[in-house]
């Protein structure tokens, strides 16, 4: 009896080691069928590598001709935004500093009030005496040519006194006592400015006339300057 138990026990011991090693045997086949499952998986999909390349190319293709198209009308947009001068015709406004060749100065000997004679004649007042423009008006519509600017100083309770005239804002005249004739003026609007300063004081002070020429341009006086312009 004690035979046979050991006779069963060797053999279920034979029948078990050949279980465990058929499983374990099988276990490992079953790994490398999955590893090479896995590696034929990848060699197939590597082989449609080329494929996919050109999918993927021939995909992007429309997103590239998009971009061209947005790049082309954005500078297209831009260049139609930039704005072409528009040639303007010559004018002559106020306070244009634009200086006119046809435009000419010449001065007029300005009559001055006959001051008194006497020995016992007092000094002359070193401040500024009475000025003013006398002709033209303010406002005036002027057409003749030249238009002369008259121009009266008080001097014979006062001191000299010389002045500086500038048209339209342009460049300050020389310093000087007289009125002066404006020649070939253009037309339209006039602003003329004269600058009084006394030759014994610091006093000075600032006229303007505003007025308006509608006359045609004249030859020039040989005399003439341009002094203002």
């Amino acid at each position: 009896m004690p035979r046979q138990l050991f006779l069963h026990f060797v053999l279920y011991k034979v029948i078990f080691f050949y279980l465990q090693l058929k499983y374990i045997m099988g276990t490992s086949r079953t790994k490398q069928q999955v590893a090479r499952a896995e590696k034929k998986r990848l060699d197939k999909l590597y082989s449609k590598k080329p494929l996919i390349e050109f999918i993927v190319a021939t995909l992007s293709v429309p997103s590239l001709i998009l971009v061209l198209i947005l790049n082309y009308n954005s500078i297209k947009n831009l260049n139609d935004a930039k704005l072409t001068p528009t040639p303007v015709p010559n004018a002559v406004t106020p306070n244009s500093n634009v200086k006119l060749p046809s435009f000419f100065t010449k001065p007029i000997t300005r009559v001055s009030p006959t001051q008194s004679s006497s020995a016992n004649q007092t000094p002359c007042n070193k401040s500024l005496g009475p000025v003013s423009i006398t002709s033209p008006n303010e406002g005036d519509t002027i057409s003749s040519n030249p238009v002369e600017v008259d121009i009266t100083y008080d001097n014979t309770d006062y001191c000299s006194a010389v002045w500086s005239y500038s048209i339209n804002g342009s460049t300050w005249s020389n310093y000087d006592d007289n009125s002066v004739a404006l020649y070939n003026l253009p037309n339209g609007p006039i602003k003329f400015q004269l600058k009084v300063k006394s030759l014994t004081s610091s006093d000075q002070t600032t006229l303007i006339r505003n007025f308006t020429y509608n006359g045609q341009s004249a030859a020039a006086p040989t005399n003439a300057s341009g002094s203002a312009q």
